[in-house]
């Protein structure tokens, strides 16, 4: 990651630990992704074995995406209750 907006020039991280906050955000919408595919695995009967397959295929496919955005969701956020001075 940059450490500089290559556009901007706004500096990303204020101080050490600036995205821990994020880490909930990234739960929250895991969450909101996952349970969809939970309801539609639980209601067509499927076996435990491809239950768990399924699940974690579509985990690890989603999970890079999920940690880029709530990083974002994150900074826009934080820039909304605590705006930078230019």
């Amino acid at each position: 990651m940059h450490e500089h907006c290559p556009v901007c020039g706004v500096k990303y991280e204020r101080e050490t630990g600036y995205f821990m906050n994020s880490i909930f955000i990234g739960y929250v919408m895991a969450f909101l992704v996952i349970v969809p595919v939970l309801l539609i695995l639980y209601f067509r009967g499927v076996s435990a074995f491809w239950f768990t397959i399924y699940v974690s295929i579509t985990l690890a496919i989603l999970s890079p995406i999920i940690f880029r955005y709530a990083r974002v969701i994150w900074m826009h956020m934080d820039e909304l209750m605590d705006p930078r001075r230019s």
